[in-house]
C-alpha cells in the first residue's frame, strides 16, 4: 500500500471517529429523558446431562434489598417481569445440584432476555457437605470436556475489543491461539495450519462458513457468514477435545444457534461499514411455542458500488433462519439453514508504468457461494435419556477467472478455476444419565460426500495456451462413530473417557482413537487437570481423487492415502482467585504421524491451509511436533470492568520427505494478548463502554528467494534448501472498541465504533518481484479494519 494510500485510510478512519462521536454527544443529549424503563427477563432451568428441566429451582437477584426471586415451574420456566435496565446477576439453588450464578447479564428495554441455564448434580459422600459459589464462566457448554475448553457469549463477540462481532476473531484473545492476517479471520491454534480447526453449526460439519474463503489461499476468510445475532453460548477448544469431535487435527468451534422469542415478536435492525442486518424472531401464531428466527446481511461495499459505480469493491450477503416446532410428545422438530454469496471483481492495470507487483496487471472475477441446511430432532425419553437425530446437506461453489497483462500489453487468460464440493448428512446422538456418578453419550455420523473441480492455467512461459491442470470429480462415503463417558469417581473427581471411530470408502483406512482426560478439585478454588487424545483428519475428497501427471483415473495414486494423526497430551492447572477472577496454566505437547509430504521434498501438508489443486503423490512419511504452554489471567466483568492477559510459548516444526527438520509456516514463536474494558452505566439506563486489546507475537515463517533466478523470471522463486528458516517481524497490535446504548421505552440504539490495528501494524507475505525496482522484496501491506455502524432492537 502506498503512502498516499495509508494517509486516505487514516483520515477516512479519523472522520469516522469525528461522525461517531458527534452521533454519541447527539444521543447523549436525550440519555435523561426516559424513567422506569424495565423489561422481562425469563428462561429455563435444566439438568446440564439429562436436559430435563428442574422443577422448584430458585432464581434469586444478587444486590437487591430485600432479595427477589422466583422458582421454576413444572417444566423449569421461570420469570421477572418488570426489571430496571442494567446489568444483574442471577444465583440459581437447587436441592442436591451445584449452585450456579450467571452473572452480569445485560437488562435493554429492545428485547426480553431469555436465560437457558443448565445445573450439575452435586456428587456427595455420606455426611459430606460441600457448597463452592460458582459463576461457571471459564467451563464449556460441553460437560464432557476436561481442558482446553471455553464458552463465548454472543455478547463477547460485540464487548471484546478485536471481535467484530465475529467468533472466530473473538478466539484471538484466546491463549493458545494466533492470526494470520488482520483482513482474515483464519486462527493458528498452539502452531497448527487453520484447516486444522473443525466448524461444527448446529451439530453439522461445515467446510468453510465464511465469507471470501481462501481467496487468498491463506485460511479462514473476511467474516464468519453466522450473525451473531443468531448465536447463543457456545465452545471453542484447543485441544484434546471429547470424543464427539472428530476430523480435526488442532480445535473446534462447536457453534450452537438460539431460538427465537416464543412469546413476543421483537426486531433488530442495522447499517454498518461492513454491511446492513435485518433480524426478526417471534412465535408464528402468538399463544403457540413454534418460533422463527431470521437473519439477512447485504455487504454496504455493495450498496455503495451499486449507487457510485466504483470499481474493484467485494460485495457480499448472507441469509440465516431457524424455525422450532415443539410438540406435546413427539419431542421438538427444528429446521434451519444458512447461505452466502460472495463476488469480487478487480481490473487489471494497463498502464505498465503502475505496476510495483503482478497483483497491478492481474484482473480477476471471483465468486463463492455456501449453503446448508438441516432438519433435527430431539426426542426426551424418560428422565434421563435424549435423543437428537439430524438430517442435512451442505455445499460450496468457489470460482475465478483471471486474466493479466503481459509485458507487451497484451491482455490475456491466466487461470479458469471451479471448484463444488459437498455432503449429504445423517447423524444420530443418544445421551444417557445413567445416574448422579455416569453420563454416556454415543453417536454415529454418516456422510455422502461429492466433489468437482477444474483448473485451467496458462504458464509465463507459453502465454495465452490455457492448460488443463486439474479435470476431476468424484465421491466417497465417510462415517464417523464415538462413544464417550463422564464419571464423577468423587465428589471432587471426574473423568472423561471416550473413543472416536473414521472410515472413508475411497481409501478403505479406518482408525480408532482414544480419548480421556480426569480433573482433581484438589480445594474450591484449585483444580488439576491431564487430557490426551489421538485425533485423526482426513484430507479434503479431491485429494484423494487426484490426477497425477500422465494417469488415467484408474491410476490416481493419492487414492489410499492415510489419514493425519494427531496425539494431544494436555496438562492444566486453575487456580480460582475468587468469583470473577481465575488464573490457569496449560502446558501441552502434540505429535503428529503419518504426515502427507512429497517424497524428497520439503512440502508437507501441515503448512498447505487449501490443497485443492495437488497433482503429485503424496507419502504419509512425514511428522511433526508442537509443544509449549499458555497462561490465562482473566477477570470477569464486574462493578463495570474486566480484563484478560494470555501469553503463549510454543514451537512448531515438521519433517518432511526429504527427511529434514523444518519450522512450520506457523511457528511464530509467542503471542502475547492484553484486553481490557470499562463500561459506565448513566443514570441507570444508557450503556457506554470502551475496550482495547494489544497483542505482540512473532512473525510467520517464509521461504527466502532464489535472488538470482527470480530477477532474471521477473516471478518469485523459493530457495527450498532454506524452507521456512526466515521469519517475517514480531508485531504489536492494538484493538479498540467503543459502544454507546441508549434505552428508549420501546426500543435500544446503539452506536459502534471497532478497528482492528489501530497502529497500522504491516502484514507480510511472501517475497515478489518489484517491477519497480527490478528486485525481489517482501510483499508488505498495511490495512487498519474499522467498522463503525448503528443498531436498533425494539
Amino acid at each position: 500500500m502506498s503512502l498516499v494510500s495509508i494517509k486516505k485510510t487514516v483520515i477516512a478512519i479519523r472522520t469516522a471517529i469525528v461522525v461517531f462521536t458527534i452521533a454519541m454527544c447527539f444521543n447523549l443529549s436525550g440519555a435523561y429523558s426516559q424513567n422506569n424503563l424495565t423489561q422481562t427477563v425469563r428462561g429455563t432451568i435444566k439438568d446440564t446431562d439429562s436436559k430435563t428441566p428442574l422443577f422448584g429451582a430458585t432464581i434469586q437477584i444478587e444486590g437487591t434489598d430485600p432479595l427477589f426471586g422466583v422458582t421454576t415451574d413444572g417444566e423449569g420456566q421461570f420469570r421477572f417481569e418488570n426489571l430496571p435496565v442494567g446489568r444483574y446477576n442471577f444465583k440459581v439453588n437447587y436441592i442436591g445440584y451445584k449452585p450456579f450464578t450467571a452473572s452480569e447479564i445485560l437488562v435493554g428495554t429492545g428485547k426480553e432476555v431469555l436465560l437457558q441455564i443448565e445445573l450439575k448434580e452435586s456428587v456427595l459422600a455420606l455426611g459430606e457437605v460441600i457448597v463452592y459459589a460458582n459463576t461457571n464462566k471459564d467451563k464449556p457448554v460441553n460437560s464432557m470436556a476436561t481442558l482446553s475448553a471455553r464458552t463465548f457469549s454472543v455478547e463477547e463477540t460485540s464487548r471484546y475489543a478485536g471481535g467484530l462481532d465475529d467468533p472466530a476473531r473473538l478466539a484471538s484473545a484466546f491463549a493458545g491461539v494466533t492470526t494470520t492476517q488482520t483482513t482474515n479471520n483464519a486462527i493458528i491454534i498452539r502452531g497448527n495450519s487453520p484447516r486444522g480447526v473443525l466448524w461444527r453449526i448446529e451439530g453439522v460439519d461445515v467446510p468453510a462458513a465464511f465469507h471470501f474463503p481462501n481467496v487468498d489461499f491463506i485460511g479462514g476468510g473476511g467474516y464468519t457468514v453466522l450473525s451473531n445475532q443468531m448465536l447463543r453460548n457456545s465452545d471453542f477448544f484447543t485441544g484434546a477435545f471429547p470424543a464427539e469431535y472428530g476430523n480435526a487435527s488442532s480445535g473446534v468451534f462447536d457453534i450452537k444457534m438460539r431460538s427465537g422469542n416464543t412469546e413476543k415478536r421483537e426486531y433488530t435492525a442495522g447499517i454498518g461499514s461492513s454491511g446492513i442486518d435485518f433480524s426478526a424472531e417471534g412465535p408464528f401464531v402468538k399463544g403457540k411455542k413454534s418460533t422463527y428466527l431470521f437473519n439477512y446481511r447485504y455487504s454496504t461495499l455493495a450498496l455503495l458500488g451499486k449507487l457510485t459505480n466504483f470499481p474493484n469493491l467485494p460485495t457480499f450477503q448472507d441469509l440465516t433462519v431457524k424455525f422450532e416446532f415443539p410438540t406435546a410428545n413427539a419431542g421438538t422438530f427444528t429446521l434451519w439453514a444458512m447461505g452466502s454469496d460472495d463476488k469480487n471483481i478487480k481490473e487489471a492495470d494497463s498502464d505498465t508504468l503502475n505496476w510495483k507487483t503482478d497483483y497491478d496487471r492481474t484482473g480477476q472475477d471471483y465468486f463463492n457461494r455456501f449453503g446448508v441446511v438441516g432438519l433435527s430432532h430431539r426426542l426426551t425419553i424418560g428422565a434421563n435419556i435424549y435423543l437428537h437425530t439430524q438430517l442435512s446437506a451442505d455445499g460450496m461453489r468457489y470460482g475465478m477467472d483471471k486474466e493479466e497483462y503481459t509485458f507487451d500489453s497484451q491482455l490475456l487468460p491466466t487461470d479458469h478455476i471451479r471448484s463444488t464440493e459437498g455432503k449429504y448428512s445423517f447423524r444420530t446422538t443418544v445421551n444417557h444419565k445413567f445416574g448422579q456418578r455416569v453420563t454416556s453419550r454415543t453417536g454415529v455420523t454418516l456422510n455422502s460426500l461429492f466433489f468437482d473441480n477444474k483448473l485451467d492455467k496458462a504458464f509465463r512461459n507459453d502465454p495465452g495456451e490455457m492448460v488443463t491442470f486439474v479435470d476431476n470429480s468424484g465421491r466417497g462415503f465417510y462415517s464417523q462413530a464415538f462413544t464417550q463417558f463422564k464419571i464423577d469417581i468423587l465428589s471432587n473427581m471426574t473423568t472423561n473417557i471416550g473413543i472416536h471411530s473414521m472410515y472413508l470408502n475411497v481409501n478403505n483406512k479406518a482408525t480408532l482413537e482414544p480419548r480421556a482426560g480426569i480433573s482433581l478439585n484438589v480445594s474450591g478454588n484449585d483444580e488439576l487437570s491431564i487430557a490426551y487424545g489421538l485425533h485423526s483428519q482426513m484430507e479434503e475428497l479431491r485429494t484423494y481423487y487426484s490426477q497425477t501427471e500422465g494417469d488415467d483415473v484408474a491410476g490416481m495414486l493419492n487414492k489410499n492415502l492415510d489419514f493425519m494423526k494427531s496425539h494431544h497430551l494436555v496438562l492444566g492447572y486453575s487456580r480460582k482467585v475468587n468469583d470473577v477472577m481465575r488464573i490457569k496454566i496449560e502446558p501441552y505437547y502434540q505429535i503428529l504421524e503419518d504426515v502427507p509430504v512429497y517424497a524428497n521434498s520439503s512440502f508437507s501438508i501441515i503448512n498447505v491451509t487449501s490443497n485443492w489443486a495437488v497433482n503429485r503423490k503424496l507419502e504419509n512419511i512425514g511428522t511433526g511436533r508442537n509443544y509449549g504452554i499458555d497462561v490465562t489471567l482473566e477477570r470477569f466483568l464486574k462493578d463495570g470492568y474486566f480484563y484478560l492477559f494470555t501469553a503463549s510459548l510454543f514451537d512448531s516444526k515438521y519433517v518432511g520427505g526429504d527427511k529434514k527438520e523444518y519450522n512450520t509456516a506457523f511457528n511464530r514463536g509467542h503471542v502475547i494478548n492484553l484486553l481490557a474494558g470499562k463500561e459506565w452505566l448513566i443514570k441507570n439506563k444508557n450503556l457506554f463502554g470502551v475496550s482495547a486489546k494489544v497483542t505482540y507475537m512473532g512473525g510467520l515463517r517464509y521461504t527466502d528467494a532464489l535472488r538470482k533466478e527470480s530477477i532474471a523470471a521477473k516471478m518469485y522463486i523459493p530457495d527450498n534448501t532454506k524452507t521456512f528458516e526466515s521469519q517475517f517481524p514480531s508485531s504489536t497490535g492494538v484493538d479498540l472498541s467503543i459502544r454507546y446504548s441508549v434505552n428508549k421505552e420501546k426500543y435500544t440504539a446503539t452506536w459502534y465504533f471497532m478497528i482492528k490495528n489501530a497502529l497500522l501494524q504491516p502484514d507480510y507475505g511472501d517475497p515478489y518481484f518489484d517491477f519497480i525496482t527490478k528486485e525481489v522484496i517482501i510483499d508488505e501491506m498495511i490495512m487498519p479494519f474499522p467498522s463503525v455502524g448503528y443498531k436498533i432492537e425494539f
